[in-house]
């Protein structure tokens, strides 16, 4: 099973802390220099706003995943409890980009060397950080890091609740 993280736009503010702090988890503090619309401002995750909300857009991790599935190169492969990337794999054909089902991979800007590549959440994986920098910075907690036990947890709690609701159902039948 593998984890991801999920946004709930009912909390989300549009602040857009968790792109600053995904860029300081991947680049350092070198980001407080740069300017949001500087081409070295590249979080792995968006904040996408409309006029009745605002929502947060990443990497959903997929199980089986479409953008692992078509990559040439192996650039994009099943990791433990993610799907990882290998930039210096990556030949930038974009195959990925159109598999993505939910829009979250982007190309990054040109690196020194003038090669483009993807660009996807990794989790923080290759970060010092417990949780994905995104989830712990945000001030509303609007972002959720599901782990496998919070995920049983989440189960559990559906099933005991469905129980509820049907003794609660029975329980008026009877009467």
């Amino acid at each position: 099973m593998n984890y991801f993280v999920k946004g709930n736009p009912m909390l989300c503010i549009g602040c857009r802390t968790c792109m600053v702090a995904c860029v300081v988890a991947h680049e350092g503090p070198s980001i407080f220099t740069m300017h949001p619309d500087d081409a070295d401002f590249q979080p792995r995750i968006k904040v996408v706003k409309t006029k009745t909300m605002t929502k947060t857009v990443q990497c959903h991790q997929c199980e089986n995943a479409p953008c692992a599935a078509v990559c040439p190169t192996g650039a994009l492969y099943k990791e433990a409890h993610h799907i990882a990337f290998e930039s210096e794999q990556c030949i930038g054909c974009k195959q990925c980009v159109m598999a993505c089902p939910f829009g979250a991979i982007t190309m990054a800007e040109p690196d020194e060397k003038g090669r483009r590549v993807a660009h996807k959440c990794d989790l923080c994986m290759s970060t010092a950080e417990d949780a994905p920098a995104c989830v712990s910075h945000c001030p509303t907690e609007a972002l959720t890091f599901y782990t496998e036990d919070v995920q049983q947890q989440n189960i559990t709690d559906k099933q005991v609740s469905s129980v509820r609701a049907a003794s609660r159902v029975a329980g008026k039948e009877g009467v």
